[in-house]
């Protein structure tokens, strides 16, 4: 069975619904995925998971320096390598996400090869257009979808 950590920093809530909604959207298509929050997850565990994804707020100026906070980054400072997993990266946000993406990969440095997915969304919801990129980096088939 594939297995998803779905790991994520929220200031409102709005970060941790659309957290759970990546979960129950990988659940529904047999992904053993577990959803915690960055206080929550032990990041040594991340390292077994086939998918994992990291999701925080952007906090920022409105439309220019966008940044994911402190804890988001002690918290990936302390992951090991994930060269065996796909890592996806996900954030809200209220007017753009500017410079956020880069930003955190930026943060996972070496401990991720590369990034294979960037969700978005500015209600905290998985729009249609996240879940059709969320099925294609969790390799769910279309048919299924």
């Amino acid at each position: 069975m594939t297995t998803a950590a779905v790991v994520y920093r929220s200031s409102s809530g709005t970060t941790r619904q659309l957290a759970e909604e990546i979960g129950e959207h990988l659940r529904a298509h047999g992904i053993d995925a577990r959803v915690q929050s960055v206080g929550e997850a032990q990041p040594a565990a991340l390292a077994e998971a086939d998918l994992v994804l990291l999701g925080c707020w952007t906090s920022g100026l409105f439309v220019v320096a966008q940044h994911p906070d402190e804890p988001w980054l002690a918290f990936v400072r302390d992951l090991p390598p994930l060269a065996r997993s796909r890592v996806g990266l996900f954030t809200t946000y209220k007017l753009a996400t500017g410079s956020m993406f880069a930003r955190m990969r930026a943060a996972l440095d070496t401990r991720a090869p590369h990034v294979d997915l960037e969700l978005k969304s500015r209600g905290g919801h998985l729009t249609d257009g996240g879940r059709a990129a969320l099925d294609r980096f969790a390799g769910i088939p279309a048919a299924s979808a």
